[in-house]
């Protein structure tokens, strides 16, 4: 299903001024649209407004767009638009917090469709359980009012398994299903979600919050919150 995208706030980190010109031509009717050509401008922006998505080049000229989650650790949903279309490239960039990955060249047409599925509308996108809440177009977790800083992969998990309350999935399951490929027996859903309960407890210890079964994986309850 494909939501529309108006009304948003948009960041497109891009160096190709062409571009950059086509995709603000395009959006900027229905949208708030801001562009950057770098990392550094992109940071600046990001510390001034609220960004419902960023579009993202990995190859800039004075910067590499994946240096733009270590800066900000807690991002809106990114996509990433690249020329580089290694398996490999694709599966670091998702790894790494991206929402989704399309390869260039895209018309504004595809791009805007592949926007659209990964903002919720603004009813969908929030999900509440007592005091505990999750937003996925400000990508923030909150107890009791008190935000809970997780990374964009651990949201991307977290986030998931809200969604999908009371189902068990193996850390291969949700590798599948989040980032859409084969997870080859990779660790790393198993090492984000150590830290994603680690955070979980720390913030609220009276819970376990995502449980895990032998043989079923793991899962999110929403009791007792």
């Amino acid at each position: 299903m494909k939501y529309p995208v108006c009304e948003r706030t948009l960041l497109f980190v891009e160096d190709d001024e062409r571009l950059k010109e086509e995709m603000t031509d395009y959006f900027s009717p229905t949208n708030a649209v801001f562009t950057a050509s770098d990392v550094e401008e992109a940071a600046e922006l990001l510390a001034e407004k609220v960004f419902d998505a960023v579009v993202l080049d990995l190859v800039l000229k004075n910067s590499m767009g994946m240096e733009l989650f270590k800066v900000f650790p807690e991002l809106p949903p990114v996509i990433i638009l690249s020329s580089l279309d290694e398996e490999d490239t694709i599966l670091t960039g998702l790894t790494s917090g991206a929402v989704d990955y399309v390869v260039k060249p895209c018309s504004m047409r595809l791009l805007e469709a592949h926007i659209g599925m990964r903002l919720l509308p603004k009813a969908a996108a929030v999900e509440t359980f007592g005091a505990f809440s999750v937003n996925a177009n400000t990508r923030t977790v909150k107890y009791q009012n008190m935000p809970i800083s997780l990374t964009p992969s651990e949201f991307n998990i977290l986030f998931f398994l809200v969604k999908n309350r009371g189902r068990y999935f193996t850390a291969d399951e949700i590798y599948q299903e989040i980032w859409c490929a084969p997870s080859m027996g990779t660790t790393t859903i198993r090492t984000h979600l150590s830290s994603l309960r680690r955070k979980l407890k720390a913030a609220i210890p009276a819970n376990d919050v995502i449980r895990t079964e032998f043989n079923k994986g793991y899962c999110f309850t929403g009791e007792a919150l």
